[in-house]
């Protein structure tokens, strides 16, 4: 029986596990979306986003392009009268994980994407083993006229093509500063980001960017570039 879900004899039960490879691969590549991460209390995500800095508008502006342009971000919009600026970057390499904006459900799509995925490829399995029985004499008579049959190409494609995704992730990044000069000599500055998956043409997962370790790189940027500025010297 295990030799017969291997490989089918009749054209039902080939077409079954043909099906059921096919389906795997595409289910399996629904059932692997992108890490997500936890969208953390407002208190909190704005905490690690805000922070302010010794210096005039002028100064920490300067300081947050340098430190965006140190990670590979590119401006986008600037405008310094209402100390505004938003980058943006494309890479095939995750940088931070995304957030899920929608309330957590007891079973996440995925989730019951694959438990159907699951379902289907038992009964897929079990009926051809069913049909791969049906006619084994009949079968053996043929392989003895004709001779030992060759394999099975599963897929279709002799160059072992399939369906499922082909091209890389591409992970885009949107990043958006806000600047608020204080009374104090200090620039507080607000950092929000957000990005997205696609694979394929295809947008994967969307969802806004809510860790430390993101945030805490950037300003570690900015607090350098403010330090270079205020030790080099000055040239006349």
């Amino acid at each position: 029986m295990l030799r017969s879900m291997i490989r089918p004899k009749t054209k039902p039960g080939r077409f079954f596990y043909i099906s059921l490879i096919g389906y795997l691969i595409l289910g399996i590549s629904g059932c692997t979306n992108p890490p997500r991460a936890e969208k953390p209390p407002t208190s909190v995500a704005r905490a690690m986003e805000t922070r302010p800095f010794q210096g005039n508008l002028r100064t920490v502006l300067k300081a947050s392009i340098n430190s965006l342009q140190d990670m590979d971000y590119t401006i986008d919009v600037l405008n310094s009268d209402v100390g505004l600026i938003t980058a943006s970057r494309t890479t095939e390499q995750r940088k931070a994980s995304l957030t899920d904006e929608k309330p957590q459900k007891t079973m996440t799509d995925s989730e019951k994407a694959c438990l159907v995925i699951g379902a289907v490829a038992v009964i897929a399995v079990i009926a051809a083993a069913i049909f791969g029985d049906d006619d084994d004499d009949d079968d053996k008579r043929k392989r003895g006229r004709r001779g030992r049959s060759g394999p099975i190409n599963i897929g279709g494609d002799s160059r072992g093509g399939n369906d499922g995704p082909d091209g890389p992730r591409i992970y885009r990044y949107k990043v958006t500063i806000s600047l608020d000069e204080l009374n104090n000599g200090e620039t507080n500055v607000r950092v929000s980001a957000s990005g997205e998956v696609e694979q394929d043409g295809k947008i994967l997962s969307t969802g806004g960017i809510h860790e430390a370790e993101f945030f805490q790189k950037f300003f570690a940027g900015m607090n350098q570039g403010l330090f270079l500025d205020q030790n080099l010297p000055n040239k006349n």
